[in-house]
């Protein structure tokens, strides 16, 4: 079955790219970007493209990363230097959560320090460099 309007609208307001939408139903990605025309919605203006964002990877409900960035930056795993990160996030064991977005960059970086460094003396973010 194939997402209603509402629930695309939910999914890209949740930032989550045409890739994910397509495996929640079991689709191509090509079928999300046909579903978004027909429904004339704009995915950039739905995800907030030009904000900054402060997101976390979790493993089993522990913070294992603290990251900020562009929407999608959170979900690449093309760019992560520790390789057990990056393979946990290729066999898809990675949940991700959005917990700030700011139109400054500046911003945004600076409320992921205050992040990393809480949940570094909770003992998480092992894949946070201090």
């Amino acid at each position: 079955m194939l997402p209603t309007k509402e629930k695309i609208i939910e999914h890209l307001s949740n930032k989550m790219t045409n890739q994910d939408i397509a495996n929640i139903y079991g689709t191509t990605f090509q079928k999300i970007i046909q579903l978004i025309k027909k429904y004339e919605l704009d995915p950039n203006q739905l995800r907030q493209v030009n904000k900054y964002t402060v997101y976390l990877h979790l493993l089993d409900d522990e913070v294992v990363y603290v990251g900020s960035g562009v929407w999608y930056r959170c979900r690449r795993y093309t760019n992560r230097r520790n390789t057990e990160h990056k393979q946990l996030m290729k066999e898809s064991k990675i949940e991700y959560k959005f917990v700030g977005e700011f139109d400054r960059e500046e911003d945004a970086r600076s409320y992921e320090k205050e992040l990393i460094k809480k949940y570094k003396k909770l003992g998480q973010a092992k894949f946070n460099k201090i």
